[in-house]
């Protein structure tokens, strides 16, 4: 199944960085930081098969990788997100890639600091909007983007009903 796309439809006035928990740092990727980085790509995408060489693979040969950003907290990755450019199917576009966090740091607000970094690198790359495609059950991650300025943008036929149900669902879980 084809997953939900989104959209910043510029990168204009985008807030500030904002300033992390006392205690965590946010910094470029290095590669002693692959152990630690795994293992949280493992949890906080569980249904996702993250091995050491995938994760190299996918984040570090893939030449559409920029740059990977990973927030952590005594040296252990908590947070990380990605940032590429596929200028072939999004030209001018920066794609906001593989945003997961530990869920014992929920409520500190992580995705959205490290997105929010990640929105600010595609500004210094002169990008002019940014993309990513994300699950219908990451709904924490959908909000967190909705809160960025990303809009849901139907490309596919099955997103117009599959998105009224995220929506619903966003709904019902602010209304707990």
């Amino acid at each position: 199944m084809s997953q939900l796309f989104m959209r910043r439809p510029n990168l204009e006035h985008l807030p500030a960085n904002s300033v992390l928990p006392e205690g965590l740092v946010m910094r470029a990727y290095k590669p002693s930081d692959m152990p630690s980085l795994t293992s949280m790509m493992q949890i906080a995408f569980k249904d996702e098969n993250w091995t050491s060489e995938r994760l190299h693979k996918s984040l570090f040969e893939d030449s559409t990788v920029i740059q990977t950003l990973v927030i952590l907290d005594n040296e252990k990755v908590v947070a990380s997100a990605s940032a590429r450019l596929i200028p072939e199917r999004f030209p001018h576009s920066g794609y906001v890639h593989w945003v997961g966090a530990l869920p014992e740091y929920s409520g500190k607000k992580l995705g959205y600091i490290i997105s929010l970094a990640i929105l600010h690198i595609f500004v210094e790359l002169g990008c002019k909007d940014a993309v990513l495609e994300t699950d219908d059950n990451r709904l924490a991650a959908i909000k967190t983007y909705k809160n960025l300025g990303f809009v849901p943008e139907h490309r596919h036929e099955s997103h117009p009903e599959r998105w009224a149900q995220v929506i619903s669902d966003l709904m019902a879980a602010a209304n707990l």
